[in-house]
């Protein structure tokens, strides 16, 4: 197996805004680099690092890349590889989370739904990372109309199955540091949880809420006694609280609406 998330290398995200913050900022979640290109800011093995590109500008391809003689400029992988493609129409964009940064979002999720990461679990794991991820940003964003519905729903679909491969397979030592990064340990043995919460504020956001989630849940519950349509408060928008678990004895995840 392979080993490429930097555990000791993270970058630091406001849930709240979806946008990369400094260390130390109040309420920032930590989370992992990925390879060479994978995290906010991190390029070419370090942050704020130079993107290696063709003389005219444009991406280089992921042979291209990987025969450069500068070891942090090679991708890792497929995943890596995607993460400079996406690193690079980001810069093209500017600061500000405008249309073309959407844009940008949208381009990787269909590429994570392309790539079968089921070649290593680390993989696996930041995929579907990744994909919640721009997900999110979209949502914070007013800016899920970038993505079809059709594809919002085989995204969620895609990154739950990465997700649930990765917690499946990934070695005893480096899930407990998974989940302890990622989620919370609960009052039950063996379970951990990661609360979140979306807030709508009009019957659009509030649709688009319903179909992710429930897409979500679908792919998380499918065949299960408890595959039942999941409660987003649809059409009354507002703040809605849910939770992911996951039980580390049986392997089970499970989503809800609290």
């Amino acid at each position: 197996m392979m080993a490429f998330i930097q555990w000791d290398k993270p970058f630091f995200v406001d849930p709240s805004t979806g946008e990369v913050v400094l260390a130390g900022t109040e309420g920032a979640v930590a989370v992992p680099t990925y390879g060479n290109y994978g995290g906010g800011g991190y390029s070419a093995g370090k942050f704020g690092g130079e993107l290696p590109t063709a003389l005219s500008g444009e991406p280089l391809s992921q042979e291209q890349l990987t025969q450069s003689k500068i070891d942090s400029e090679n991708p890792v992988d497929d995943l890596d590889y995607l993460f400079y493609l996406h690193d690079l129409a980001s810069n093209d964009v500017g600061e500000a989370y405008d249309s073309e940064q959407a844009k940008a979002d949208a381009a990787l999720i269909d590429q994570l739904i392309d790539l079968d990461a089921s070649y290593d679990p680390e993989a696996s794991l930041y995929a579907a990372g990744a994909t919640f991820g721009m997900i999110g940003r979209l949502a914070l964003n007013d800016q899920l109309d970038a993505l079809p519905p059709e594809a919002l729903v085989a995204a969620t679909q895609d990154a739950v199955g990465d997700l649930e491969y990765a917690l499946e397979n990934l070695p005893q030592q480096e899930l407990v540091t998974a989940l302890g990064i990622l989620f919370e340990p609960t009052s039950q043995q063996g379970e951990f949880a990661f609360d979140f919460e979306v807030t709508t504020t009009s019957l659009k956001q509030e649709f688009i809420e319903f179909v992710a989630l429930n897409a979500l849940n679908d792919a998380i519950d499918f065949g299960e006694a408890d595959d039942v349509p999941l409660d987003t408060g649809f059409p009354m928008s507002g703040v809605s609280e849910y939770q992911l678990t996951f039980n580390v004895v049986t392997r089970d995840l499970d989503f809800a609406s609290v």
